[in-house]
């Protein structure tokens, strides 16, 4: 079912020699360390494009550790930077999941301690994902997160996701989809083309 990946690509490539201002792309890169089977050390790698013609490029990079408190329910912490708006910051993120029928749900909350330009931000994230299995290696989802802020008007952003995950062994996972980004004063739709790789240590 690679095809559906590739349909994606395509069609990033084909907008690129089209660049607009109001679409973007996401290259990422996803590194779970496993220590064992409750706790991993998580790596992560984004290449954020905000226009296609790669004028406007942000990095952003992410550590940390996540273990599982029970089957159904992880807590993450770690730390985040992005050089380009001179942003560095720890996070902590709490996800739960349920599964009804054939499509699993799953809940995340997210605190970010933000320090741009030496002031402290504090951001608040929730997010629901629903994922449901077509095959034994392919997976479509959809999610919505809606972030919150301390300043301001209190809202800081909104991102609703459409993916399809390919599992292309045990260790590998390429996701594909679109994303509508919108801010208080802009909106924004980003291809996502995301890696997903899993050592075991």
């Amino acid at each position: 079912m690679l095809k559906y990946n590739l349909f994606i690509l395509c069609s990033l490539f084909a907008l690129s020699t089209h660049a607009q201002t109001d679409v973007g792309s996401w290259l990422i890169y996803k590194n779970k360390l496993k220590i064992n089977s409750n706790t991993s050390i998580d790596l992560q790698y984004q290449h954020r494009s905000f226009d296609l013609d790669l004028a406007k490029d942000q990095a952003l990079f992410t550590a940390g550790f996540s273990s599982a408190l029970a089957p159904n329910v992880t807590l993450s912490a770690g730390y985040r930077k992005i050089a380009a708006i001179n942003e560095d910051g720890a996070y902590q993120k709490l996800a739960f999941s349920t599964q009804l029928n054939k499509v699993r749900f799953t809940n995340t909350v997210f605190v970010e301690e933000r320090w741009i330009n030496k002031d402290l931000q504090l951001r608040y994230r929730f997010g629901l994902t629903a994922s449901l299995p077509l095959t034994a290696k392919l997976t479509v989802s959809l999610s919505e997160e809606i972030f919150l802020q301390n300043s301001g008007s209190g809202f800081n952003q909104n991102r609703f996701t459409a993916q399809v995950s390919n599992k292309l062994s045990q260790a590998l996972k390429l996701n594909t989809g679109i994303m509508h980004w919108q801010f208080p004063t802009m909106k924004k739709w980003v291809f996502l083309v995301s890696l997903a790789h899993n050592i075991n240590l």
